[in-house]
């Protein structure tokens, strides 16, 4: 189950699993499952992944741990959460398949939903059934359904002042830093597309030490890290200096920025001559701006359909279990786009 998420998710991250596997291999696969129900679909999944791990299992019993909510339940709901189509959401394969009570007893190189498939896992090499278990984790990353807050707006509707007025209500959102977080992301990834960059995003509540990462968001030029930016919704972060010193350091970067709320209204930030005083004994070019003023610039430098793509693409980053998966902060955030429409 593991090795199975963890594929999903690097191919989620733009990650390539090497060599794809052989035709006989994926059709092997493809042949059985495309024409089952979604318990069949994901158990033949799940047996492909525990042949890769437990070598030893005899591809007749039912693999110890397969049912409960560490194995069926979990597998099916980690899928759900990240938005994948291809077990048809059911949540628990083992319980539909009737392996309840002496689940010792099953056979299931004698059970016709089965056998097929399990007959050509065993004439498998070591090397085939690990292409196999990453062709079973392309299949399940190809049926994800992209989560979208907004739908295709008409051309033109996204003038500057109707952007700047959604950007304005989703900040509003109370979601500890992740709405802010991740639509900062949304529009810098939008934005360094032009230049061939690439944005990545982190856990609003990791921690930058154990994860070794430089910020919140880290913006990269081919496998070089050309910048880092921290989002901060609260006013503490001030008390953080020593370490965003370190992180610039340990990044090789000159310049360190953060995007903070009300710093206009920060008589250390504002104006100018006094951000100069605030800066000049820190050991690093530190740039503070604004959050609100951040979306003012890119609003006007992003146009209708990028700024349109960059508001689902924050909604994705907010949907996804590994950066977040909030339902609640998901909701607010269509709320917030809802009535943005309508008004």
């Amino acid at each position: 189950m593991g090795l199975l998420l963890d594929l999903v998710d690097r191919l989620e991250g733009g990650e390539s699993l090497g060599e794809p596997p052989s035709r006989a291999v994926r059709t092997m696969f493809d042949v059985h499952v495309d024409s089952q129900g979604g318990s069949v679909r994901l158990a033949c999944g799940f047996f492909a992944a525990y042949a890769v791990v437990d070598q030893r299992w005899d591809l007749k019993s039912v693999p110890i741990g397969t049912r409960g909510q560490y194995g069926d339940k979990r597998l099916a709901m980690e899928l759900t959460l990240r938005h994948v189509t291809f077990h048809k959401n059911i949540t628990a394969f083992g319980e539909n398949l009737g392996w309840k009570g002496a689940v010792r007893q099953f056979d299931l190189s004698l059970d016709p939903r089965f056998e097929p498939f399990l007959s050509g896992l065993a004439g498998m090499t070591p090397a085939q059934r690990l292409s196999l278990v990453h062709h079973v984790a392309w299949r399940l990353h190809t049926s994800k359904e992209t989560p979208q807050a907004m739908p295709p707006l008409p051309e033109g509707y996204l003038t500057y002042a109707r952007s700047l007025s959604l950007c304005e209500r989703l900040l509003l959102i109370q979601s500890e830093g992740h709405v802010q977080q991740f639509l900062v992301a949304g529009f810098l990834e939008l934005h360094r597309r032009r230049y061939g960059h690439r944005i990545v995003t982190h856990h609003p509540h990791a921690s930058d030490k154990f994860d070794g990462t430089c910020g919140d968001i880290e913006e990269y030029r081919d496998e070089v890290l050309v910048a880092a930016y921290e989002v901060t919704v609260r006013d503490d972060w001030k008390n953080r200096l020593t370490d965003f010193g370190i992180k610039a350091a340990q990044g090789n970067l000159s310049r360190y920025v953060i995007f903070a709320p009300n710093v206009r209204n920060d008589p250390l930030l504002y104006p100018a001559d006094h951000l100069v005083a605030f800066v000049d004994r820190l050991p690093l070019d530190l740039a503070v701006v604004d959050v609100s003023e951040f979306f003012a610039v890119f609003c006007a430098e992003l146009n209708g359909y990028e700024i349109s793509q960059a508001i689902n693409r924050a909604y994705q980053l907010l949907a996804d279990p590994r950066l977040s998966g909030r339902a609640d902060f998901m909701e607010k955030y269509r709320e917030a786009a809802d009535r943005w429409l309508e008004s």
